[in-house]
């Protein structure tokens, strides 16, 4: 069994602002699938002090997108009333990740590039390739 080094209310804390993630309890099926799964792929040797930090956004970022309609469409990002018309954010925009769809995602991005070095892989050819 792997540690779980965050909880819901340290989620909470940096989440005050979705109404989705403050109404969520300790006891919720899904809170304790999304805590058990950021405790397995986010783990100490790999993210060292900056783990439960790590498995915080991480964690923000699922419950999060858990709460997106199904469809690939983003956010409401305007409204319009004479005419009616309404916009979405487009997910992903820019992005090679679905990490960069909330702010969470983006955060954990950050904790793990300065935790996971990047090799590179020389093809006979020189062309440098980063994987």
């Amino acid at each position: 069994m792997v540690a779980v080094l965050t909880t819901l209310t340290r989620i909470q804390l940096i989440a005050q602002d979705d109404a989705f993630i403050q109404a969520l309890t300790g006891s919720d099926p899904l809170v304790e699938m999304i805590l058990e799964d950021v405790a397995r792929h986010i783990v100490v040797e790999v993210f060292g002090e900056d783990t439960e930090a790590a498995q915080r956004y991480c964690a923000a970022h699922w419950l999060s997108l858990s709460n997106q309609p199904v469809g690939g469409r983003g956010p409401l990002s305007s409204v319009s009333l004479g005419g009616v018309s309404r916009s979405f954010t487009l997910p992903y925009l820019n992005q090679k990740t679905v990490y960069g769809s909330t702010q969470y995602g983006l955060m954990y991005m950050e904790f793990l590039r300065r935790n996971i070095v990047p090799f590179y892989v020389i093809q006979p050819s020189g062309v440098v390739d980063i994987v």
